[in-house]
Protein backbone atom coordinates (compact mmCIF):
# COMPACT_ATOMS: atom_id res chain seq x y z
CA UNK A 1 0.00 0.00 0.00
CA UNK A 2 1.45 3.31 -1.04
CA UNK A 3 0.50 5.70 1.56
CA UNK A 4 1.44 9.60 1.81
CA UNK A 5 4.17 9.95 3.55
CA UNK A 6 3.32 12.83 6.87
CA UNK A 7 7.25 12.60 8.13
CA UNK A 8 8.42 13.98 4.55
CA UNK A 9 5.56 16.59 4.13
CA UNK A 10 6.49 17.62 8.05
CA UNK A 11 10.04 17.49 7.04
CA UNK A 12 9.60 19.91 4.18
CA UNK A 13 7.45 22.08 6.18
CA UNK A 14 10.56 22.59 8.63
CA UNK A 15 12.56 23.85 5.34
CA UNK A 16 9.46 25.99 4.12
CA UNK A 17 10.44 28.81 6.91
CA UNK A 18 13.98 28.72 5.79
CA UNK A 19 12.64 29.30 1.71
CA UNK A 20 10.50 32.62 3.26
CA UNK A 21 13.93 33.28 5.21
CA UNK A 22 16.12 33.29 1.79
CA UNK A 23 12.81 35.29 0.37
CA UNK A 24 12.84 37.60 3.19
CA UNK A 25 16.04 38.80 2.53
CA UNK A 26 15.70 40.20 -0.78
CA UNK A 27 12.27 41.67 0.68
CA UNK A 28 15.35 43.08 3.03
CA UNK A 29 17.17 44.57 0.63
CA UNK A 30 15.34 46.19 -1.47
CA UNK A 31 13.29 47.73 1.88
CA UNK A 32 16.82 49.41 2.60
CA UNK A 33 17.65 50.39 -0.68
CA UNK A 34 14.46 52.04 -0.80
CA UNK A 35 13.21 53.08 2.64
CA UNK A 36 15.14 56.82 3.33
CA UNK A 37 13.45 58.36 0.06
CA UNK A 38 10.00 56.46 0.92
CA UNK A 39 9.91 56.65 4.83
CA UNK A 40 6.93 54.60 6.74
CA UNK A 41 5.33 53.80 2.85
CA UNK A 42 8.31 51.60 2.52
CA UNK A 43 7.91 49.86 5.90
CA UNK A 44 4.39 49.82 5.08
CA UNK A 45 4.82 48.32 1.09
CA UNK A 46 7.63 46.36 2.10
CA UNK A 47 6.43 45.09 5.27
CA UNK A 48 2.66 43.72 2.91
CA UNK A 49 5.70 42.53 0.72
CA UNK A 50 6.92 40.67 3.40
CA UNK A 51 3.57 38.86 4.42
CA UNK A 52 2.75 37.99 1.28
CA UNK A 53 5.91 36.00 0.72
CA UNK A 54 4.92 33.83 3.41
CA UNK A 55 1.64 33.25 2.50
CA UNK A 56 2.42 32.56 -1.17
CA UNK A 57 5.34 29.88 -0.11
CA UNK A 58 3.29 28.46 2.72
CA UNK A 59 0.26 28.50 0.31
CA UNK A 60 1.87 27.11 -2.61
CA UNK A 61 3.25 23.76 -0.68
CA UNK A 62 -0.34 23.66 1.13
CA UNK A 63 -1.79 23.36 -2.18
CA UNK A 64 0.63 20.45 -3.94
CA UNK A 65 1.15 18.50 -0.27
CA UNK A 66 -2.80 18.78 -0.05
CA UNK A 67 -3.36 17.30 -3.76
CA UNK A 68 -0.64 14.82 -3.01
CA UNK A 69 -2.53 13.79 0.06
CA UNK A 70 -5.87 13.59 -1.51
CA UNK A 71 -4.36 11.53 -4.48
CA UNK A 72 -3.17 9.00 -1.73
CA UNK A 73 -6.24 9.32 0.08
CA UNK A 74 -8.72 8.48 -2.58
CA UNK A 75 -6.47 6.10 -4.23
CA UNK A 76 -4.53 4.09 -1.58
CA UNK A 77 -6.65 4.81 1.15
CA UNK A 78 -3.91 6.49 3.18
CA UNK A 79 -5.47 8.12 6.25
CA UNK A 80 -5.05 12.14 5.99
CA UNK A 81 -6.59 14.47 7.64
CA UNK A 82 -8.48 17.44 6.19
CA UNK A 83 -6.31 19.75 8.73
CA UNK A 84 -2.84 18.39 8.28
CA UNK A 85 -1.86 21.38 6.91
CA UNK A 86 -2.22 23.10 10.16
CA UNK A 87 0.42 20.85 11.26
CA UNK A 88 2.49 21.66 8.31
CA UNK A 89 2.08 25.26 9.33
CA UNK A 90 3.04 24.44 12.84
CA UNK A 91 6.13 22.92 12.24
CA UNK A 92 6.86 25.62 10.08
CA UNK A 93 6.67 28.77 12.22
CA UNK A 94 8.63 26.83 15.06
CA UNK A 95 11.74 29.36 14.08
CA UNK A 96 10.16 32.65 14.11
CA UNK A 97 8.82 31.61 17.83
CA UNK A 98 11.92 30.23 18.65
CA UNK A 99 13.23 33.39 18.21
CA UNK A 100 10.58 35.66 19.97
CA UNK A 101 11.19 33.65 22.81
CA UNK A 102 15.01 34.25 22.66
CA UNK A 103 14.00 37.94 22.03
CA UNK A 104 11.47 37.97 25.32
CA UNK A 105 14.08 36.48 27.61
CA UNK A 106 16.82 39.17 26.37
CA UNK A 107 13.84 41.80 26.88
CA UNK A 108 12.43 40.86 29.93
CA UNK A 109 16.15 40.38 31.54
CA UNK A 110 18.12 43.12 29.63
CA UNK A 111 21.33 40.67 30.21
CA UNK A 112 21.93 40.84 26.32
CA UNK A 113 20.53 42.58 23.21
CA UNK A 114 18.68 40.35 20.61
CA UNK A 115 16.86 42.45 18.66
CA UNK A 116 19.47 42.71 15.33
CA UNK A 117 19.47 38.87 15.42
CA UNK A 118 15.66 38.77 15.82
CA UNK A 119 15.68 41.16 12.49
CA UNK A 120 17.51 39.18 10.54
CA UNK A 121 15.99 35.92 11.58
CA UNK A 122 12.70 36.70 10.68
CA UNK A 123 13.84 39.14 7.59
CA UNK A 124 10.41 38.58 5.86
CA UNK A 125 9.00 40.63 8.61
CA UNK A 126 11.69 43.03 9.15
CA UNK A 127 10.14 46.07 7.55
CA UNK A 128 6.89 46.11 9.60
CA UNK A 129 9.40 44.97 12.32
CA UNK A 130 10.97 47.79 12.26
CA UNK A 131 8.16 50.49 11.54
CA UNK A 132 6.77 48.96 15.36
CA UNK A 133 10.60 49.03 16.85
CA UNK A 134 13.28 51.47 14.80
CA UNK A 135 15.84 51.45 17.51
CA UNK A 136 18.46 48.63 17.45
CA UNK A 137 18.07 47.77 21.10
CA UNK A 138 15.74 45.90 22.75
CA UNK A 139 15.52 47.92 26.36
CA UNK A 140 13.64 50.63 23.31
CA UNK A 141 11.17 48.31 22.25
CA UNK A 142 7.38 48.47 24.12
CA UNK A 143 5.65 45.35 25.21
CA UNK A 144 3.01 45.60 22.87
CA UNK A 145 5.18 45.86 19.99
CA UNK A 146 6.17 41.63 20.92
CA UNK A 147 2.30 41.06 20.96
CA UNK A 148 2.74 42.43 17.60
CA UNK A 149 5.11 40.43 16.68
CA UNK A 150 3.27 37.50 17.97
CA UNK A 151 1.17 37.64 15.20
CA UNK A 152 3.06 37.59 12.45
CA UNK A 153 4.69 34.19 12.40
CA UNK A 154 0.55 32.81 12.04
CA UNK A 155 0.85 33.27 8.91
CA UNK A 156 2.70 30.31 8.37
CA UNK A 157 -0.07 28.33 9.58
CA UNK A 158 -2.91 29.42 8.55
CA UNK A 159 -1.46 30.06 5.10
CA UNK A 160 0.04 26.24 5.04
CA UNK A 161 -3.62 25.03 6.44
CA UNK A 162 -5.85 26.99 3.63
CA UNK A 163 -3.75 25.76 0.72
CA UNK A 164 -3.83 21.93 1.88
CA UNK A 165 -7.62 22.06 2.86
CA UNK A 166 -8.48 23.94 -0.81
CA UNK A 167 -6.58 21.28 -2.57
CA UNK A 168 -7.36 18.32 -0.56
CA UNK A 169 -11.03 19.37 -0.95
CA UNK A 170 -10.78 20.31 -4.82
CA UNK A 171 -12.18 23.20 -4.02
CA UNK A 172 -12.56 25.41 -7.01
CA UNK A 173 -11.94 28.84 -5.70
CA UNK A 174 -12.07 30.41 -9.53
CA UNK A 175 -15.77 29.01 -9.70
CA UNK A 176 -16.47 30.26 -5.93
CA UNK A 177 -14.87 33.78 -6.76
CA UNK A 178 -16.41 34.29 -10.13
CA UNK A 179 -20.06 32.89 -9.86
CA UNK A 180 -20.12 33.38 -5.69
CA UNK A 181 -21.44 30.37 -5.62
CA UNK A 182 -24.80 30.68 -7.79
Amino acid sequence: MDSYNKKRALSKSALKWLQTEFFGIFVFLFFAAVSKAFGAGANLMFGFTGLMTVVAVMNDFGLKEGRVARDKASLHGADVGRSFGLKMGLIAMIPAYASMAVLIISKATGAFNFMPAYKLINAMFYPLIDWAAHSPKVSDMHWWVVSLMAVLPLLYPFSCWLGFKISFDQVDVKEKIVYKNK
